[in-house]
């Protein structure tokens, strides 16, 4: 694919999330129906795309890359950490945390799904799916360590449950055995799982539609968080595939997850725990502001 096709895809995902941002200035679609939206994405439509995905036929070079893709995954979760944590020391201790978190937590599923698609097509929605995958074990792990110094188990044996989850394992028994899902329901399964790229870009405009920009532009750990988050992160990935000359889509795809803004789950932690809430609705909303620009740079420059 053309990148001029692919940025183009790329500002019609954004110019969804601006129809959200009105719906969300109208009240059109308020807390209570984002909230709904993102239930459904969650636990419908995200799993019947990540099924979908999966049960399209494959050559060889994919199931290598998908054991490449757990194999990178881990990698990935392991190195982020060292990265992020030397280039937070000066930052104040009541932020630091937070901001940590969303510097290695991504929103690499709302958002993260439709970009792969769009770039990628349903192959790069496996490795993403993948990706998710090590997310959710890291994030209960690691991710919770952050805010109360201890992992949640029961949270980690919940999060194995999840649909994005199962919907993965599912796909890859499809892939491994070359299971052949009836048309009507493959179809039926591609209609729902379509629904999933709007749906997500609508939230994420509704979200920032409640967000309090004059306060968000005058702190500077903001603009430093989300310069690391959305342009280090995946440059430093970049130039780790040119090192080891790995140009994979797996890779790329992963590149392009590094590259997504700070995820959701930075304010529900935040506010879980009790540890600085507004500030972490803040840089989740302002590096997903400004993943706008970064991302189809990501992808012109890195991809």
């Amino acid at each position: 694919m053309e990148i001029n096709t692919v940025i183009t895809q790329i500002i019609s995902l954004f110019l969804v999330a601006l129809v959200g941002f009105y719906g969300g200035k109208k009240n059109i679609i308020d807390e209570n129906f984002s909230n709904g939206l993102s239930k459904l994405l969650v636990e419908i439509t995200t799993p019947f795309l990540v099924i979908s995905s999966f049960s399209i036929s494959y050559g060889p070079d994919v199931a290598n890359n998908v054991i490449k893709a757990f194999i990178y995954s881990f990698a990935i979760f392991i190195l982020t950490p060292l990265l992020v944590k030397p280039l937070l020391i000066k930052i104040d201790k009541s932020k630091r945390n937070v901001l940590e978190f969303a510097m290695i937590f991504s929103n690499c599923g709302f958002m993260g799904f439709p970009v792969a698609q769009s770039v990628f097509g349903n192959e790069g929605v496996v490795y993403a799916a993948i990706f998710n995958m090590i997310f959710n074990i890291f994030v209960w792990t690691y991710g919770v360590m952050l805010f109360n110094n201890k992992s949640d188990i029961k949270g980690l044996k919940e999060s194995l449950k999840n649909p994005g989850v199962v919907s993965s394992v599912i796909g890859l028994l499809i892939m491994i055995f070359s299971i052949k899902i009836p048309p009507i329901l493959l179809n039926t399964t591609k209609m729902v799982g379509g629904l999933t790229t709007p749906i997500s870009m609508l939230i994420i405009g509704s979200l920032l539609s409640r967000s309090e920009l004059k306060k968000i532009i005058k702190d500077k750990s903001m603009y430093y968080g989300s310069m690391i988050k959305l342009i280090l992160l995946p440059l430093i990935l970049y130039w780790i595939s040119l090192l080891f000359k790995e140009n994979s889509m797996v890779l790329k795809t992963f590149i392009l997850m590094q590259a997504m803004p700070a995820g959701a789950l930075t304010t529900i932690f935040a506010e879980n725990f009790n540890k600085n809430k507004e500030y972490s609705a803040f840089i989740v909303s302002f590096s997903s502001l400004l993943s706008v620009v970064t991302i189809p740079l990501v992808i012109k420059f890195f991809l």
